[in-house]
């Protein structure tokens, strides 16, 4: 027996709609618009160790080579200044050749010289960094953020942030 070719689509789309349904029904989506667990709306991860590589991956960078003392917070400075925007702060310690190593990889090929750059002063779309606590800071941009380092090298910080419109 054949079917016309339009009921067996109809049926054939029935089934596929009915199958997508069932397999998404214990799947829980954050509305657009509302705070992730970070307190940031549309923020792609939780601000937490857990999720370090991936917010690392998110601003296509790493960590110099031994960092310790990480934390991850989120930027809620930033997401208030922005609409849809999004930001990690992570903090850590690192020996200085790591650091310079770093800054040669991901921020100008002048590591070397890191500790005769004269300070950072002021700088006003960093919200989320007290840079008044800092010793002698130098900051950088990098792709996705911003690089802070604390002289003598050892504190930095590094700022990821996205979904700005």
């Amino acid at each position: 027996m054949t079917h016309p070719p339009r009921r067996t689509m109809l049926t054939i789309a029935a089934a596929a709609t009915a199958a997508a349904l069932t397999g998404c029904a214990g799947i829980k989506f954050t509305p657009w618009g509302q705070p992730t667990p970070t307190g940031q709306d549309n923020a792609p991860y939780p601000a937490d160790l857990d999720h370090l590589n991936d917010i690392l991956t998110l601003g296509k960078t790493t960590l110099p080579e031994g960092a310790t003392n990480i934390t991850v917070e989120p930027a809620l400075k930033t997401a208030e200044a922005s609409p849809g925007a999004w930001g990690y702060v992570i903090a850590y310690h690192a020996q200085p050749q790591p650091i310079r190593d770093y800054v040669d990889k991901y921020i100008i090929n002048a590591g070397r010289f890191l500790d005769d750059f004269s300070d950072s002063g002021p700088v006003p779309y960093i919200k989320d960094v007290d840079l008044n606590s800092i010793e002698h800071p130098w900051v950088a941009g990098f792709r996705s953020g911003e690089f802070i380092a604390e002289r003598p090298l050892g504190r930095c910080w590094l700022i990821i942030t996205g979904g700005f419109r």
